[in-house]
């Protein structure tokens, strides 16, 4: 697959797209947790909206869709205390190493504006450098019970200018 027209989306406007990248996530994340592909799509369905979360953005080059990334209201069970968050970001396995995870995290960046968010999380256990390239900062490493340790970042979307 070659990368053409690089464009971002969100599911409100694209529901179609919901299938597709639903079931990548489901094999990313969820397959092995006892949820079905079914039950995922139906979770990746619900209260889509444009501005604002639940919101799933989605890459797509030629309208073809090649990766996503969600904002979320709650990710990290441990934080119930944040919100919003940053979650699924995904790029299939055939265009990763091209820069789209950055093309989607400016895609995040954006709509986290648009809703006047002026805080948003996100927890990773193996991507810190990317985030950290893109703008956010470490918070803690959150110790789980029964689960490996998780960077929780932030990042800021405080208008620099009036500070």
């Amino acid at each position: 697959m070659t990368t053409g027209q690089l464009k971002v989306t969100c599911a409100a406007k694209r529901p179609d797209l919901v299938p597709v990248v639903s079931r990548w996530l489901w094999r990313e994340w969820w397959q092995d947790r006892g949820l079905s592909a079914d039950q995922a799509q139906v979770l990746h369905s619900q209260g889509q909206v444009e501005i604002g979360a639940p919101q799933m953005l989605i890459l797509l080059a030629d309208d073809v869709p090649v990766g996503t990334a969600s904002l979320v209201l709650h990710d990290l069970e441990e934080r119930p205390d944040l919100t919003p968050w940053l979650a699924a970001v995904f790029v299939i396995p055939e265009m990763r190493g091209r820069g789209h995870a950055y093309r989607l995290l400016e895609a995040f960046d954006g709509a986290c504006r648009a809703a006047g968010v002026e805080t948003a999380w996100l927890y990773t256990s193996s991507a810190e450098g990317l985030y950290l390239k893109a703008g956010w900062r470490v918070e803690q490493i959150v110790e789980r019970p029964n689960k490996p340790p998780v960077t929780l970042m932030r990042r800021e979307f405080v208008d620099q200018q009036s500070a």
